[in-house]
């Protein structure tokens, strides 16, 4: 289910909450995307007494706007080659026009959007040779960190993998693709996480830009969600078994099915590609 074109006017109510340009004390923010009603949510997790497990989270207008107009982008809410007309995104979110323009510098850096000077900003369509290149740094950078998450594997690490999986199954079986997609996103990250190496969950995000759109559509397609769900639990069980050579084999044939499905897509849908 993609977000309504609505979802932006939401946002804007629900940043009112938290407050902009402020530092805020709480545990956590919680994004939601695609929520019951098809819309976007900010949920604040009531703060705990305890100042130790509280964190201060900076929050201002070109970070809010830019996380917007990219899970826009990922999601498909803003298709490749739609325009993006920042005094209509700059209205809809309640800001100037500054921390739209910032946020789109930000978005292009990422080859999420195109500037053209004098004709306008446009979502980026899908290029097969800079999805390659983010499909090479994905195995990369993927199998690394799946070799010493294995290696350094504990029972309290597989029991988070094992609880994301089960409710990947859960969302498998109510066809819930969003759900799904953010479960998907959720077990990479935790693998970055058991690698132990300081930031480099934000690393892998981001150098998974330019084909977060393309595994979020081809979830749709055929049995692909099923067959997701069966990958991630050859990737788990080769974790838990402790064996870096086979988990790394099992992540680089995870990553390399999208691969082999991009032509498919290309082919049933060519409006989506640059050429």
């Amino acid at each position: 289910m993609l977000l309504p074109k609505h979802s932006f006017k939401l946002v804007c109510n629900m940043l009112d909450v938290i407050g902009l340009e402020s530092n805020i004390l709480v545990s956590s923010i919680q994004r939601i995307f695609g929520n019951n009603n098809g819309g976007l949510n900010l949920q604040l997790r009531s703060p705990s007494r305890n100042f130790k497990e509280q964190k201060v989270v900076s929050v201002t207008r070109k970070d809010q706007v830019y996380t917007i107009l990219r899970q826009a982008i990922i999601s498909s809410q803003l298709s490749p080659g739609e325009a993006i007309r920042k005094e209509l995104v700059a209205a809809q979110l309640g800001v100037s026009r500054t921390p739209v323009s910032d946020a789109i510098n930000r978005l292009s850096d990422e080859g999420l959007v195109e500037i053209y000077p004098q004709t306008g900003t446009f979502v980026a369509r899908l290029w097969l040779d800079k999805i390659e290149t983010a499909q090479f740094v994905r195995v990369a950078l993927e199998t690394a960190a799946i070799r010493r998450a294995a290696e350094r594997a504990t029972p309290e690490t597989i029991a988070r993998f094992r609880q994301n999986l089960e409710r990947q199954r859960k969302a498998a079986d109510k066809q819930d693709f969003e759900q799904f997609y953010e479960l998907d996103e959720a077990l990479h990250d935790l693998i970055c996480d058991a690698a132990g190496l300081v930031g480099l969950r934000e690393i892998a995000s981001k150098e998974r830009s330019q084909i977060d759109r393309v595994r979020r559509l081809l979830l749709h397609y055929e049995t692909r969600m099923i067959e997701t769900l069966a990958e991630h639990d050859a990737i788990i069980s080769a974790i838990a078994d402790k064996d870096p050579d086979k988990a790394a084999k099992t992540m680089e044939a995870h990553i390399a099915q999208m691969g082999k499905m991009l032509l498919h897509l290309r082919n049933k849908r060519p409006e989506l590609f640059g050429s």
